[in-house]
């Protein structure tokens, strides 16, 4: 099955394309943090081992998959619990698949997955097919468009919120 979260109806900080900009990675695992999450999902594109190690630093229980410009993967792969896409993982009962690239969107059933994440576009986004949520949080880095952003997902209520940092 994948990862399991072992703390009950946590809220899951999403970030993705974070491009090496550490201050953004720093400071929105900070906000996560104020907001109580207890699980961090990397949607690709940390890039080098830097942001990795600020993932690890941070004590959060978390997931992440390879994006098209993460360099050094074996590297990665050490530091972090990092793999290619697809991942499925459970988080407090929740089925969560992660993808980098969105071209496997429409392909996934929302009968079998209760929340989707990608990143990639840089376009944060938020929308919902059946029951399934799909959420992009948008760049971390905000490299191709003018906003740093990540998202909450939370467990318990199924509602996403989208932060700008």
């Amino acid at each position: 099955m994948g990862h399991r979260a072992r703390k009950k109806k946590v809220k899951i900080g999403i970030i993705s394309d974070s491009h090496d900009d550490i201050p953004a990675t720093q400071q929105a695992i900070r906000i996560m943090k104020e907001h109580g999450c207890g699980f961090l999902i990397h949607a690709g594109d940390l890039c080098s081992p830097f942001i990795a190690r600020i993932i690890r630093e941070s004590g959060l229980q978390h997931a992440a998959v390879f994006g098209n410009n993460d360099g050094d993967r074996i590297a990665l792969s050490r530091i972090i619990d990092i793999t290619a896409a697809p991942r499925r993982i459970e988080v407090d009962g929740r089925i969560v698949a992660i993808f980098h690239e969105p071209l496997m969107n429409d392909c996934i059933d929302p009968s079998r997955v209760n929340v989707l994440i990608y990143g990639h576009t840089h376009i944060q986004e938020t929308a919902r097919r059946q029951n399934m949520v799909i959420v992009n949080p948008g760049a971390l880095s905000g490299i191709l468009v003018d906003r740093k952003t990540c998202a909450f997902y939370d467990t318990k209520t199924g509602e996403v919120e989208s932060v700008e940092i």
